[in-house]
Protein backbone atom coordinates (compact mmCIF):
# COMPACT_ATOMS: atom_id res chain seq x y z
CA UNK A 1 0.00 0.00 0.00
CA UNK A 2 1.53 3.35 -1.05
CA UNK A 3 1.40 6.19 1.45
CA UNK A 4 -0.67 8.24 -1.01
CA UNK A 5 -3.37 5.56 -1.17
CA UNK A 6 -6.48 6.07 0.89
CA UNK A 7 -6.94 3.50 3.61
CA UNK A 8 -10.26 1.69 3.21
CA UNK A 9 -11.77 1.53 6.66
CA UNK A 10 -15.11 -0.08 7.51
CA UNK A 11 -16.82 1.27 10.61
CA UNK A 12 -19.57 -0.89 12.13
CA UNK A 13 -21.41 1.21 14.71
CA UNK A 14 -25.15 1.37 15.35
CA UNK A 15 -25.12 4.78 17.07
CA UNK A 16 -25.53 7.31 14.26
CA UNK A 17 -24.09 10.16 16.33
CA UNK A 18 -21.04 8.21 17.54
CA UNK A 19 -20.46 6.86 14.04
CA UNK A 20 -20.59 10.35 12.54
CA UNK A 21 -18.20 11.81 15.14
CA UNK A 22 -15.78 8.92 14.71
CA UNK A 23 -15.85 9.22 10.90
CA UNK A 24 -15.10 12.94 11.07
CA UNK A 25 -12.26 12.43 13.55
CA UNK A 26 -10.72 9.66 11.44
CA UNK A 27 -10.86 11.77 8.29
CA UNK A 28 -9.22 14.69 10.11
CA UNK A 29 -6.36 12.53 11.39
CA UNK A 30 -5.58 10.28 8.46
CA UNK A 31 -6.00 9.39 4.83
CA UNK A 32 -9.08 7.23 5.41
CA UNK A 33 -11.96 6.36 3.12
CA UNK A 34 -14.52 5.47 5.77
CA UNK A 35 -17.57 3.37 4.94
CA UNK A 36 -20.03 3.12 7.82
CA UNK A 37 -22.50 0.37 8.57
CA UNK A 38 -25.14 0.23 11.29
CA UNK A 39 -25.19 -3.58 11.38
CA UNK A 40 -22.82 -6.49 11.04
CA UNK A 41 -24.93 -7.94 8.26
CA UNK A 42 -24.54 -4.78 6.16
CA UNK A 43 -20.78 -4.90 6.67
CA UNK A 44 -20.64 -8.55 5.64
CA UNK A 45 -22.52 -7.80 2.40
CA UNK A 46 -19.74 -5.37 1.42
CA UNK A 47 -16.75 -7.40 2.65
CA UNK A 48 -15.69 -8.20 -0.92
CA UNK A 49 -14.68 -4.52 -1.23
CA UNK A 50 -11.60 -5.59 0.76
CA UNK A 51 -11.28 -3.06 3.57
CA UNK A 52 -7.78 -2.48 4.95
CA UNK A 53 -9.19 -2.37 8.47
CA UNK A 54 -12.50 -2.79 10.31
CA UNK A 55 -13.53 -0.94 13.46
CA UNK A 56 -16.35 -2.89 15.05
CA UNK A 57 -18.70 -2.16 17.93
CA UNK A 58 -19.50 -5.19 20.10
CA UNK A 59 -23.04 -4.23 21.16
CA UNK A 60 -25.04 -3.90 17.96
CA UNK A 61 -28.77 -3.27 18.38
CA UNK A 62 -30.02 -5.71 15.75
CA UNK A 63 -28.71 -8.89 14.23
CA UNK A 64 -25.19 -10.17 14.79
CA UNK A 65 -23.11 -9.01 17.74
CA UNK A 66 -19.46 -8.04 17.44
CA UNK A 67 -18.15 -11.53 18.20
CA UNK A 68 -20.31 -13.08 15.48
CA UNK A 69 -19.22 -10.43 12.97
CA UNK A 70 -15.56 -10.92 13.93
CA UNK A 71 -15.79 -14.69 13.38
CA UNK A 72 -17.49 -14.21 10.02
CA UNK A 73 -14.95 -11.59 8.87
CA UNK A 74 -12.07 -13.88 9.81
CA UNK A 75 -13.62 -16.84 8.03
CA UNK A 76 -13.83 -14.81 4.79
CA UNK A 77 -10.93 -12.34 5.11
CA UNK A 78 -8.54 -13.73 7.74
CA UNK A 79 -5.86 -11.09 7.15
CA UNK A 80 -8.16 -8.09 7.68
CA UNK A 81 -7.44 -6.56 11.10
CA UNK A 82 -10.51 -5.92 13.25
CA UNK A 83 -10.38 -3.45 16.13
CA UNK A 84 -13.22 -3.72 18.63
CA UNK A 85 -14.43 -0.40 20.02
CA UNK A 86 -17.11 -0.93 22.65
CA UNK A 87 -18.72 0.57 25.73
CA UNK A 88 -19.23 -2.83 27.36
CA UNK A 89 -16.84 -3.43 30.25
CA UNK A 90 -16.98 -7.21 30.76
CA UNK A 91 -13.35 -8.37 30.84
CA UNK A 92 -14.34 -11.89 29.77
CA UNK A 93 -16.05 -10.58 26.62
CA UNK A 94 -12.94 -8.56 25.78
CA UNK A 95 -10.75 -11.63 26.36
CA UNK A 96 -13.01 -13.78 24.16
CA UNK A 97 -12.85 -11.23 21.34
CA UNK A 98 -9.06 -11.08 21.50
CA UNK A 99 -8.90 -14.89 21.62
CA UNK A 100 -11.03 -14.99 18.46
CA UNK A 101 -8.50 -12.83 16.66
CA UNK A 102 -9.51 -9.21 17.25
CA UNK A 103 -6.41 -7.07 16.69
CA UNK A 104 -7.27 -4.90 19.68
CA UNK A 105 -10.05 -4.14 22.13
CA UNK A 106 -10.66 -0.51 23.07
CA UNK A 107 -13.24 0.61 25.57
CA UNK A 108 -15.25 3.70 24.60
CA UNK A 109 -14.62 6.34 27.22
CA UNK A 110 -16.30 9.68 27.63
CA UNK A 111 -13.12 11.64 28.31
CA UNK A 112 -11.72 11.06 24.81
CA UNK A 113 -8.79 8.79 25.66
CA UNK A 114 -10.33 6.02 23.59
CA UNK A 115 -9.66 8.07 20.41
CA UNK A 116 -5.94 8.29 21.20
CA UNK A 117 -5.82 4.54 21.83
CA UNK A 118 -7.81 3.88 18.65
CA UNK A 119 -5.46 5.97 16.51
CA UNK A 120 -2.44 4.17 17.95
CA UNK A 121 -4.04 0.77 17.36
CA UNK A 122 -4.94 1.67 13.76
CA UNK A 123 -1.35 2.65 13.03
CA UNK A 124 -0.04 -0.62 14.53
CA UNK A 125 -2.56 -2.73 12.60
CA UNK A 126 -1.71 -1.05 9.30
CA UNK A 127 2.06 -1.40 9.87
CA UNK A 128 1.70 -5.09 10.60
CA UNK A 129 -0.54 -5.59 7.58
CA UNK A 130 1.74 -3.82 5.07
Amino acid sequence: MKSSDQIKLFLVEDSFVYSYLLEETLREHGNFKVTSFSSGEACMQMLNNDPDLIILDYNLEEGMNGLEVLKEVHSQKPKTPVIILSSQTDVQVAADLLKEGAFDYIEKKKEGRSMEKLQSSILKALKIQS
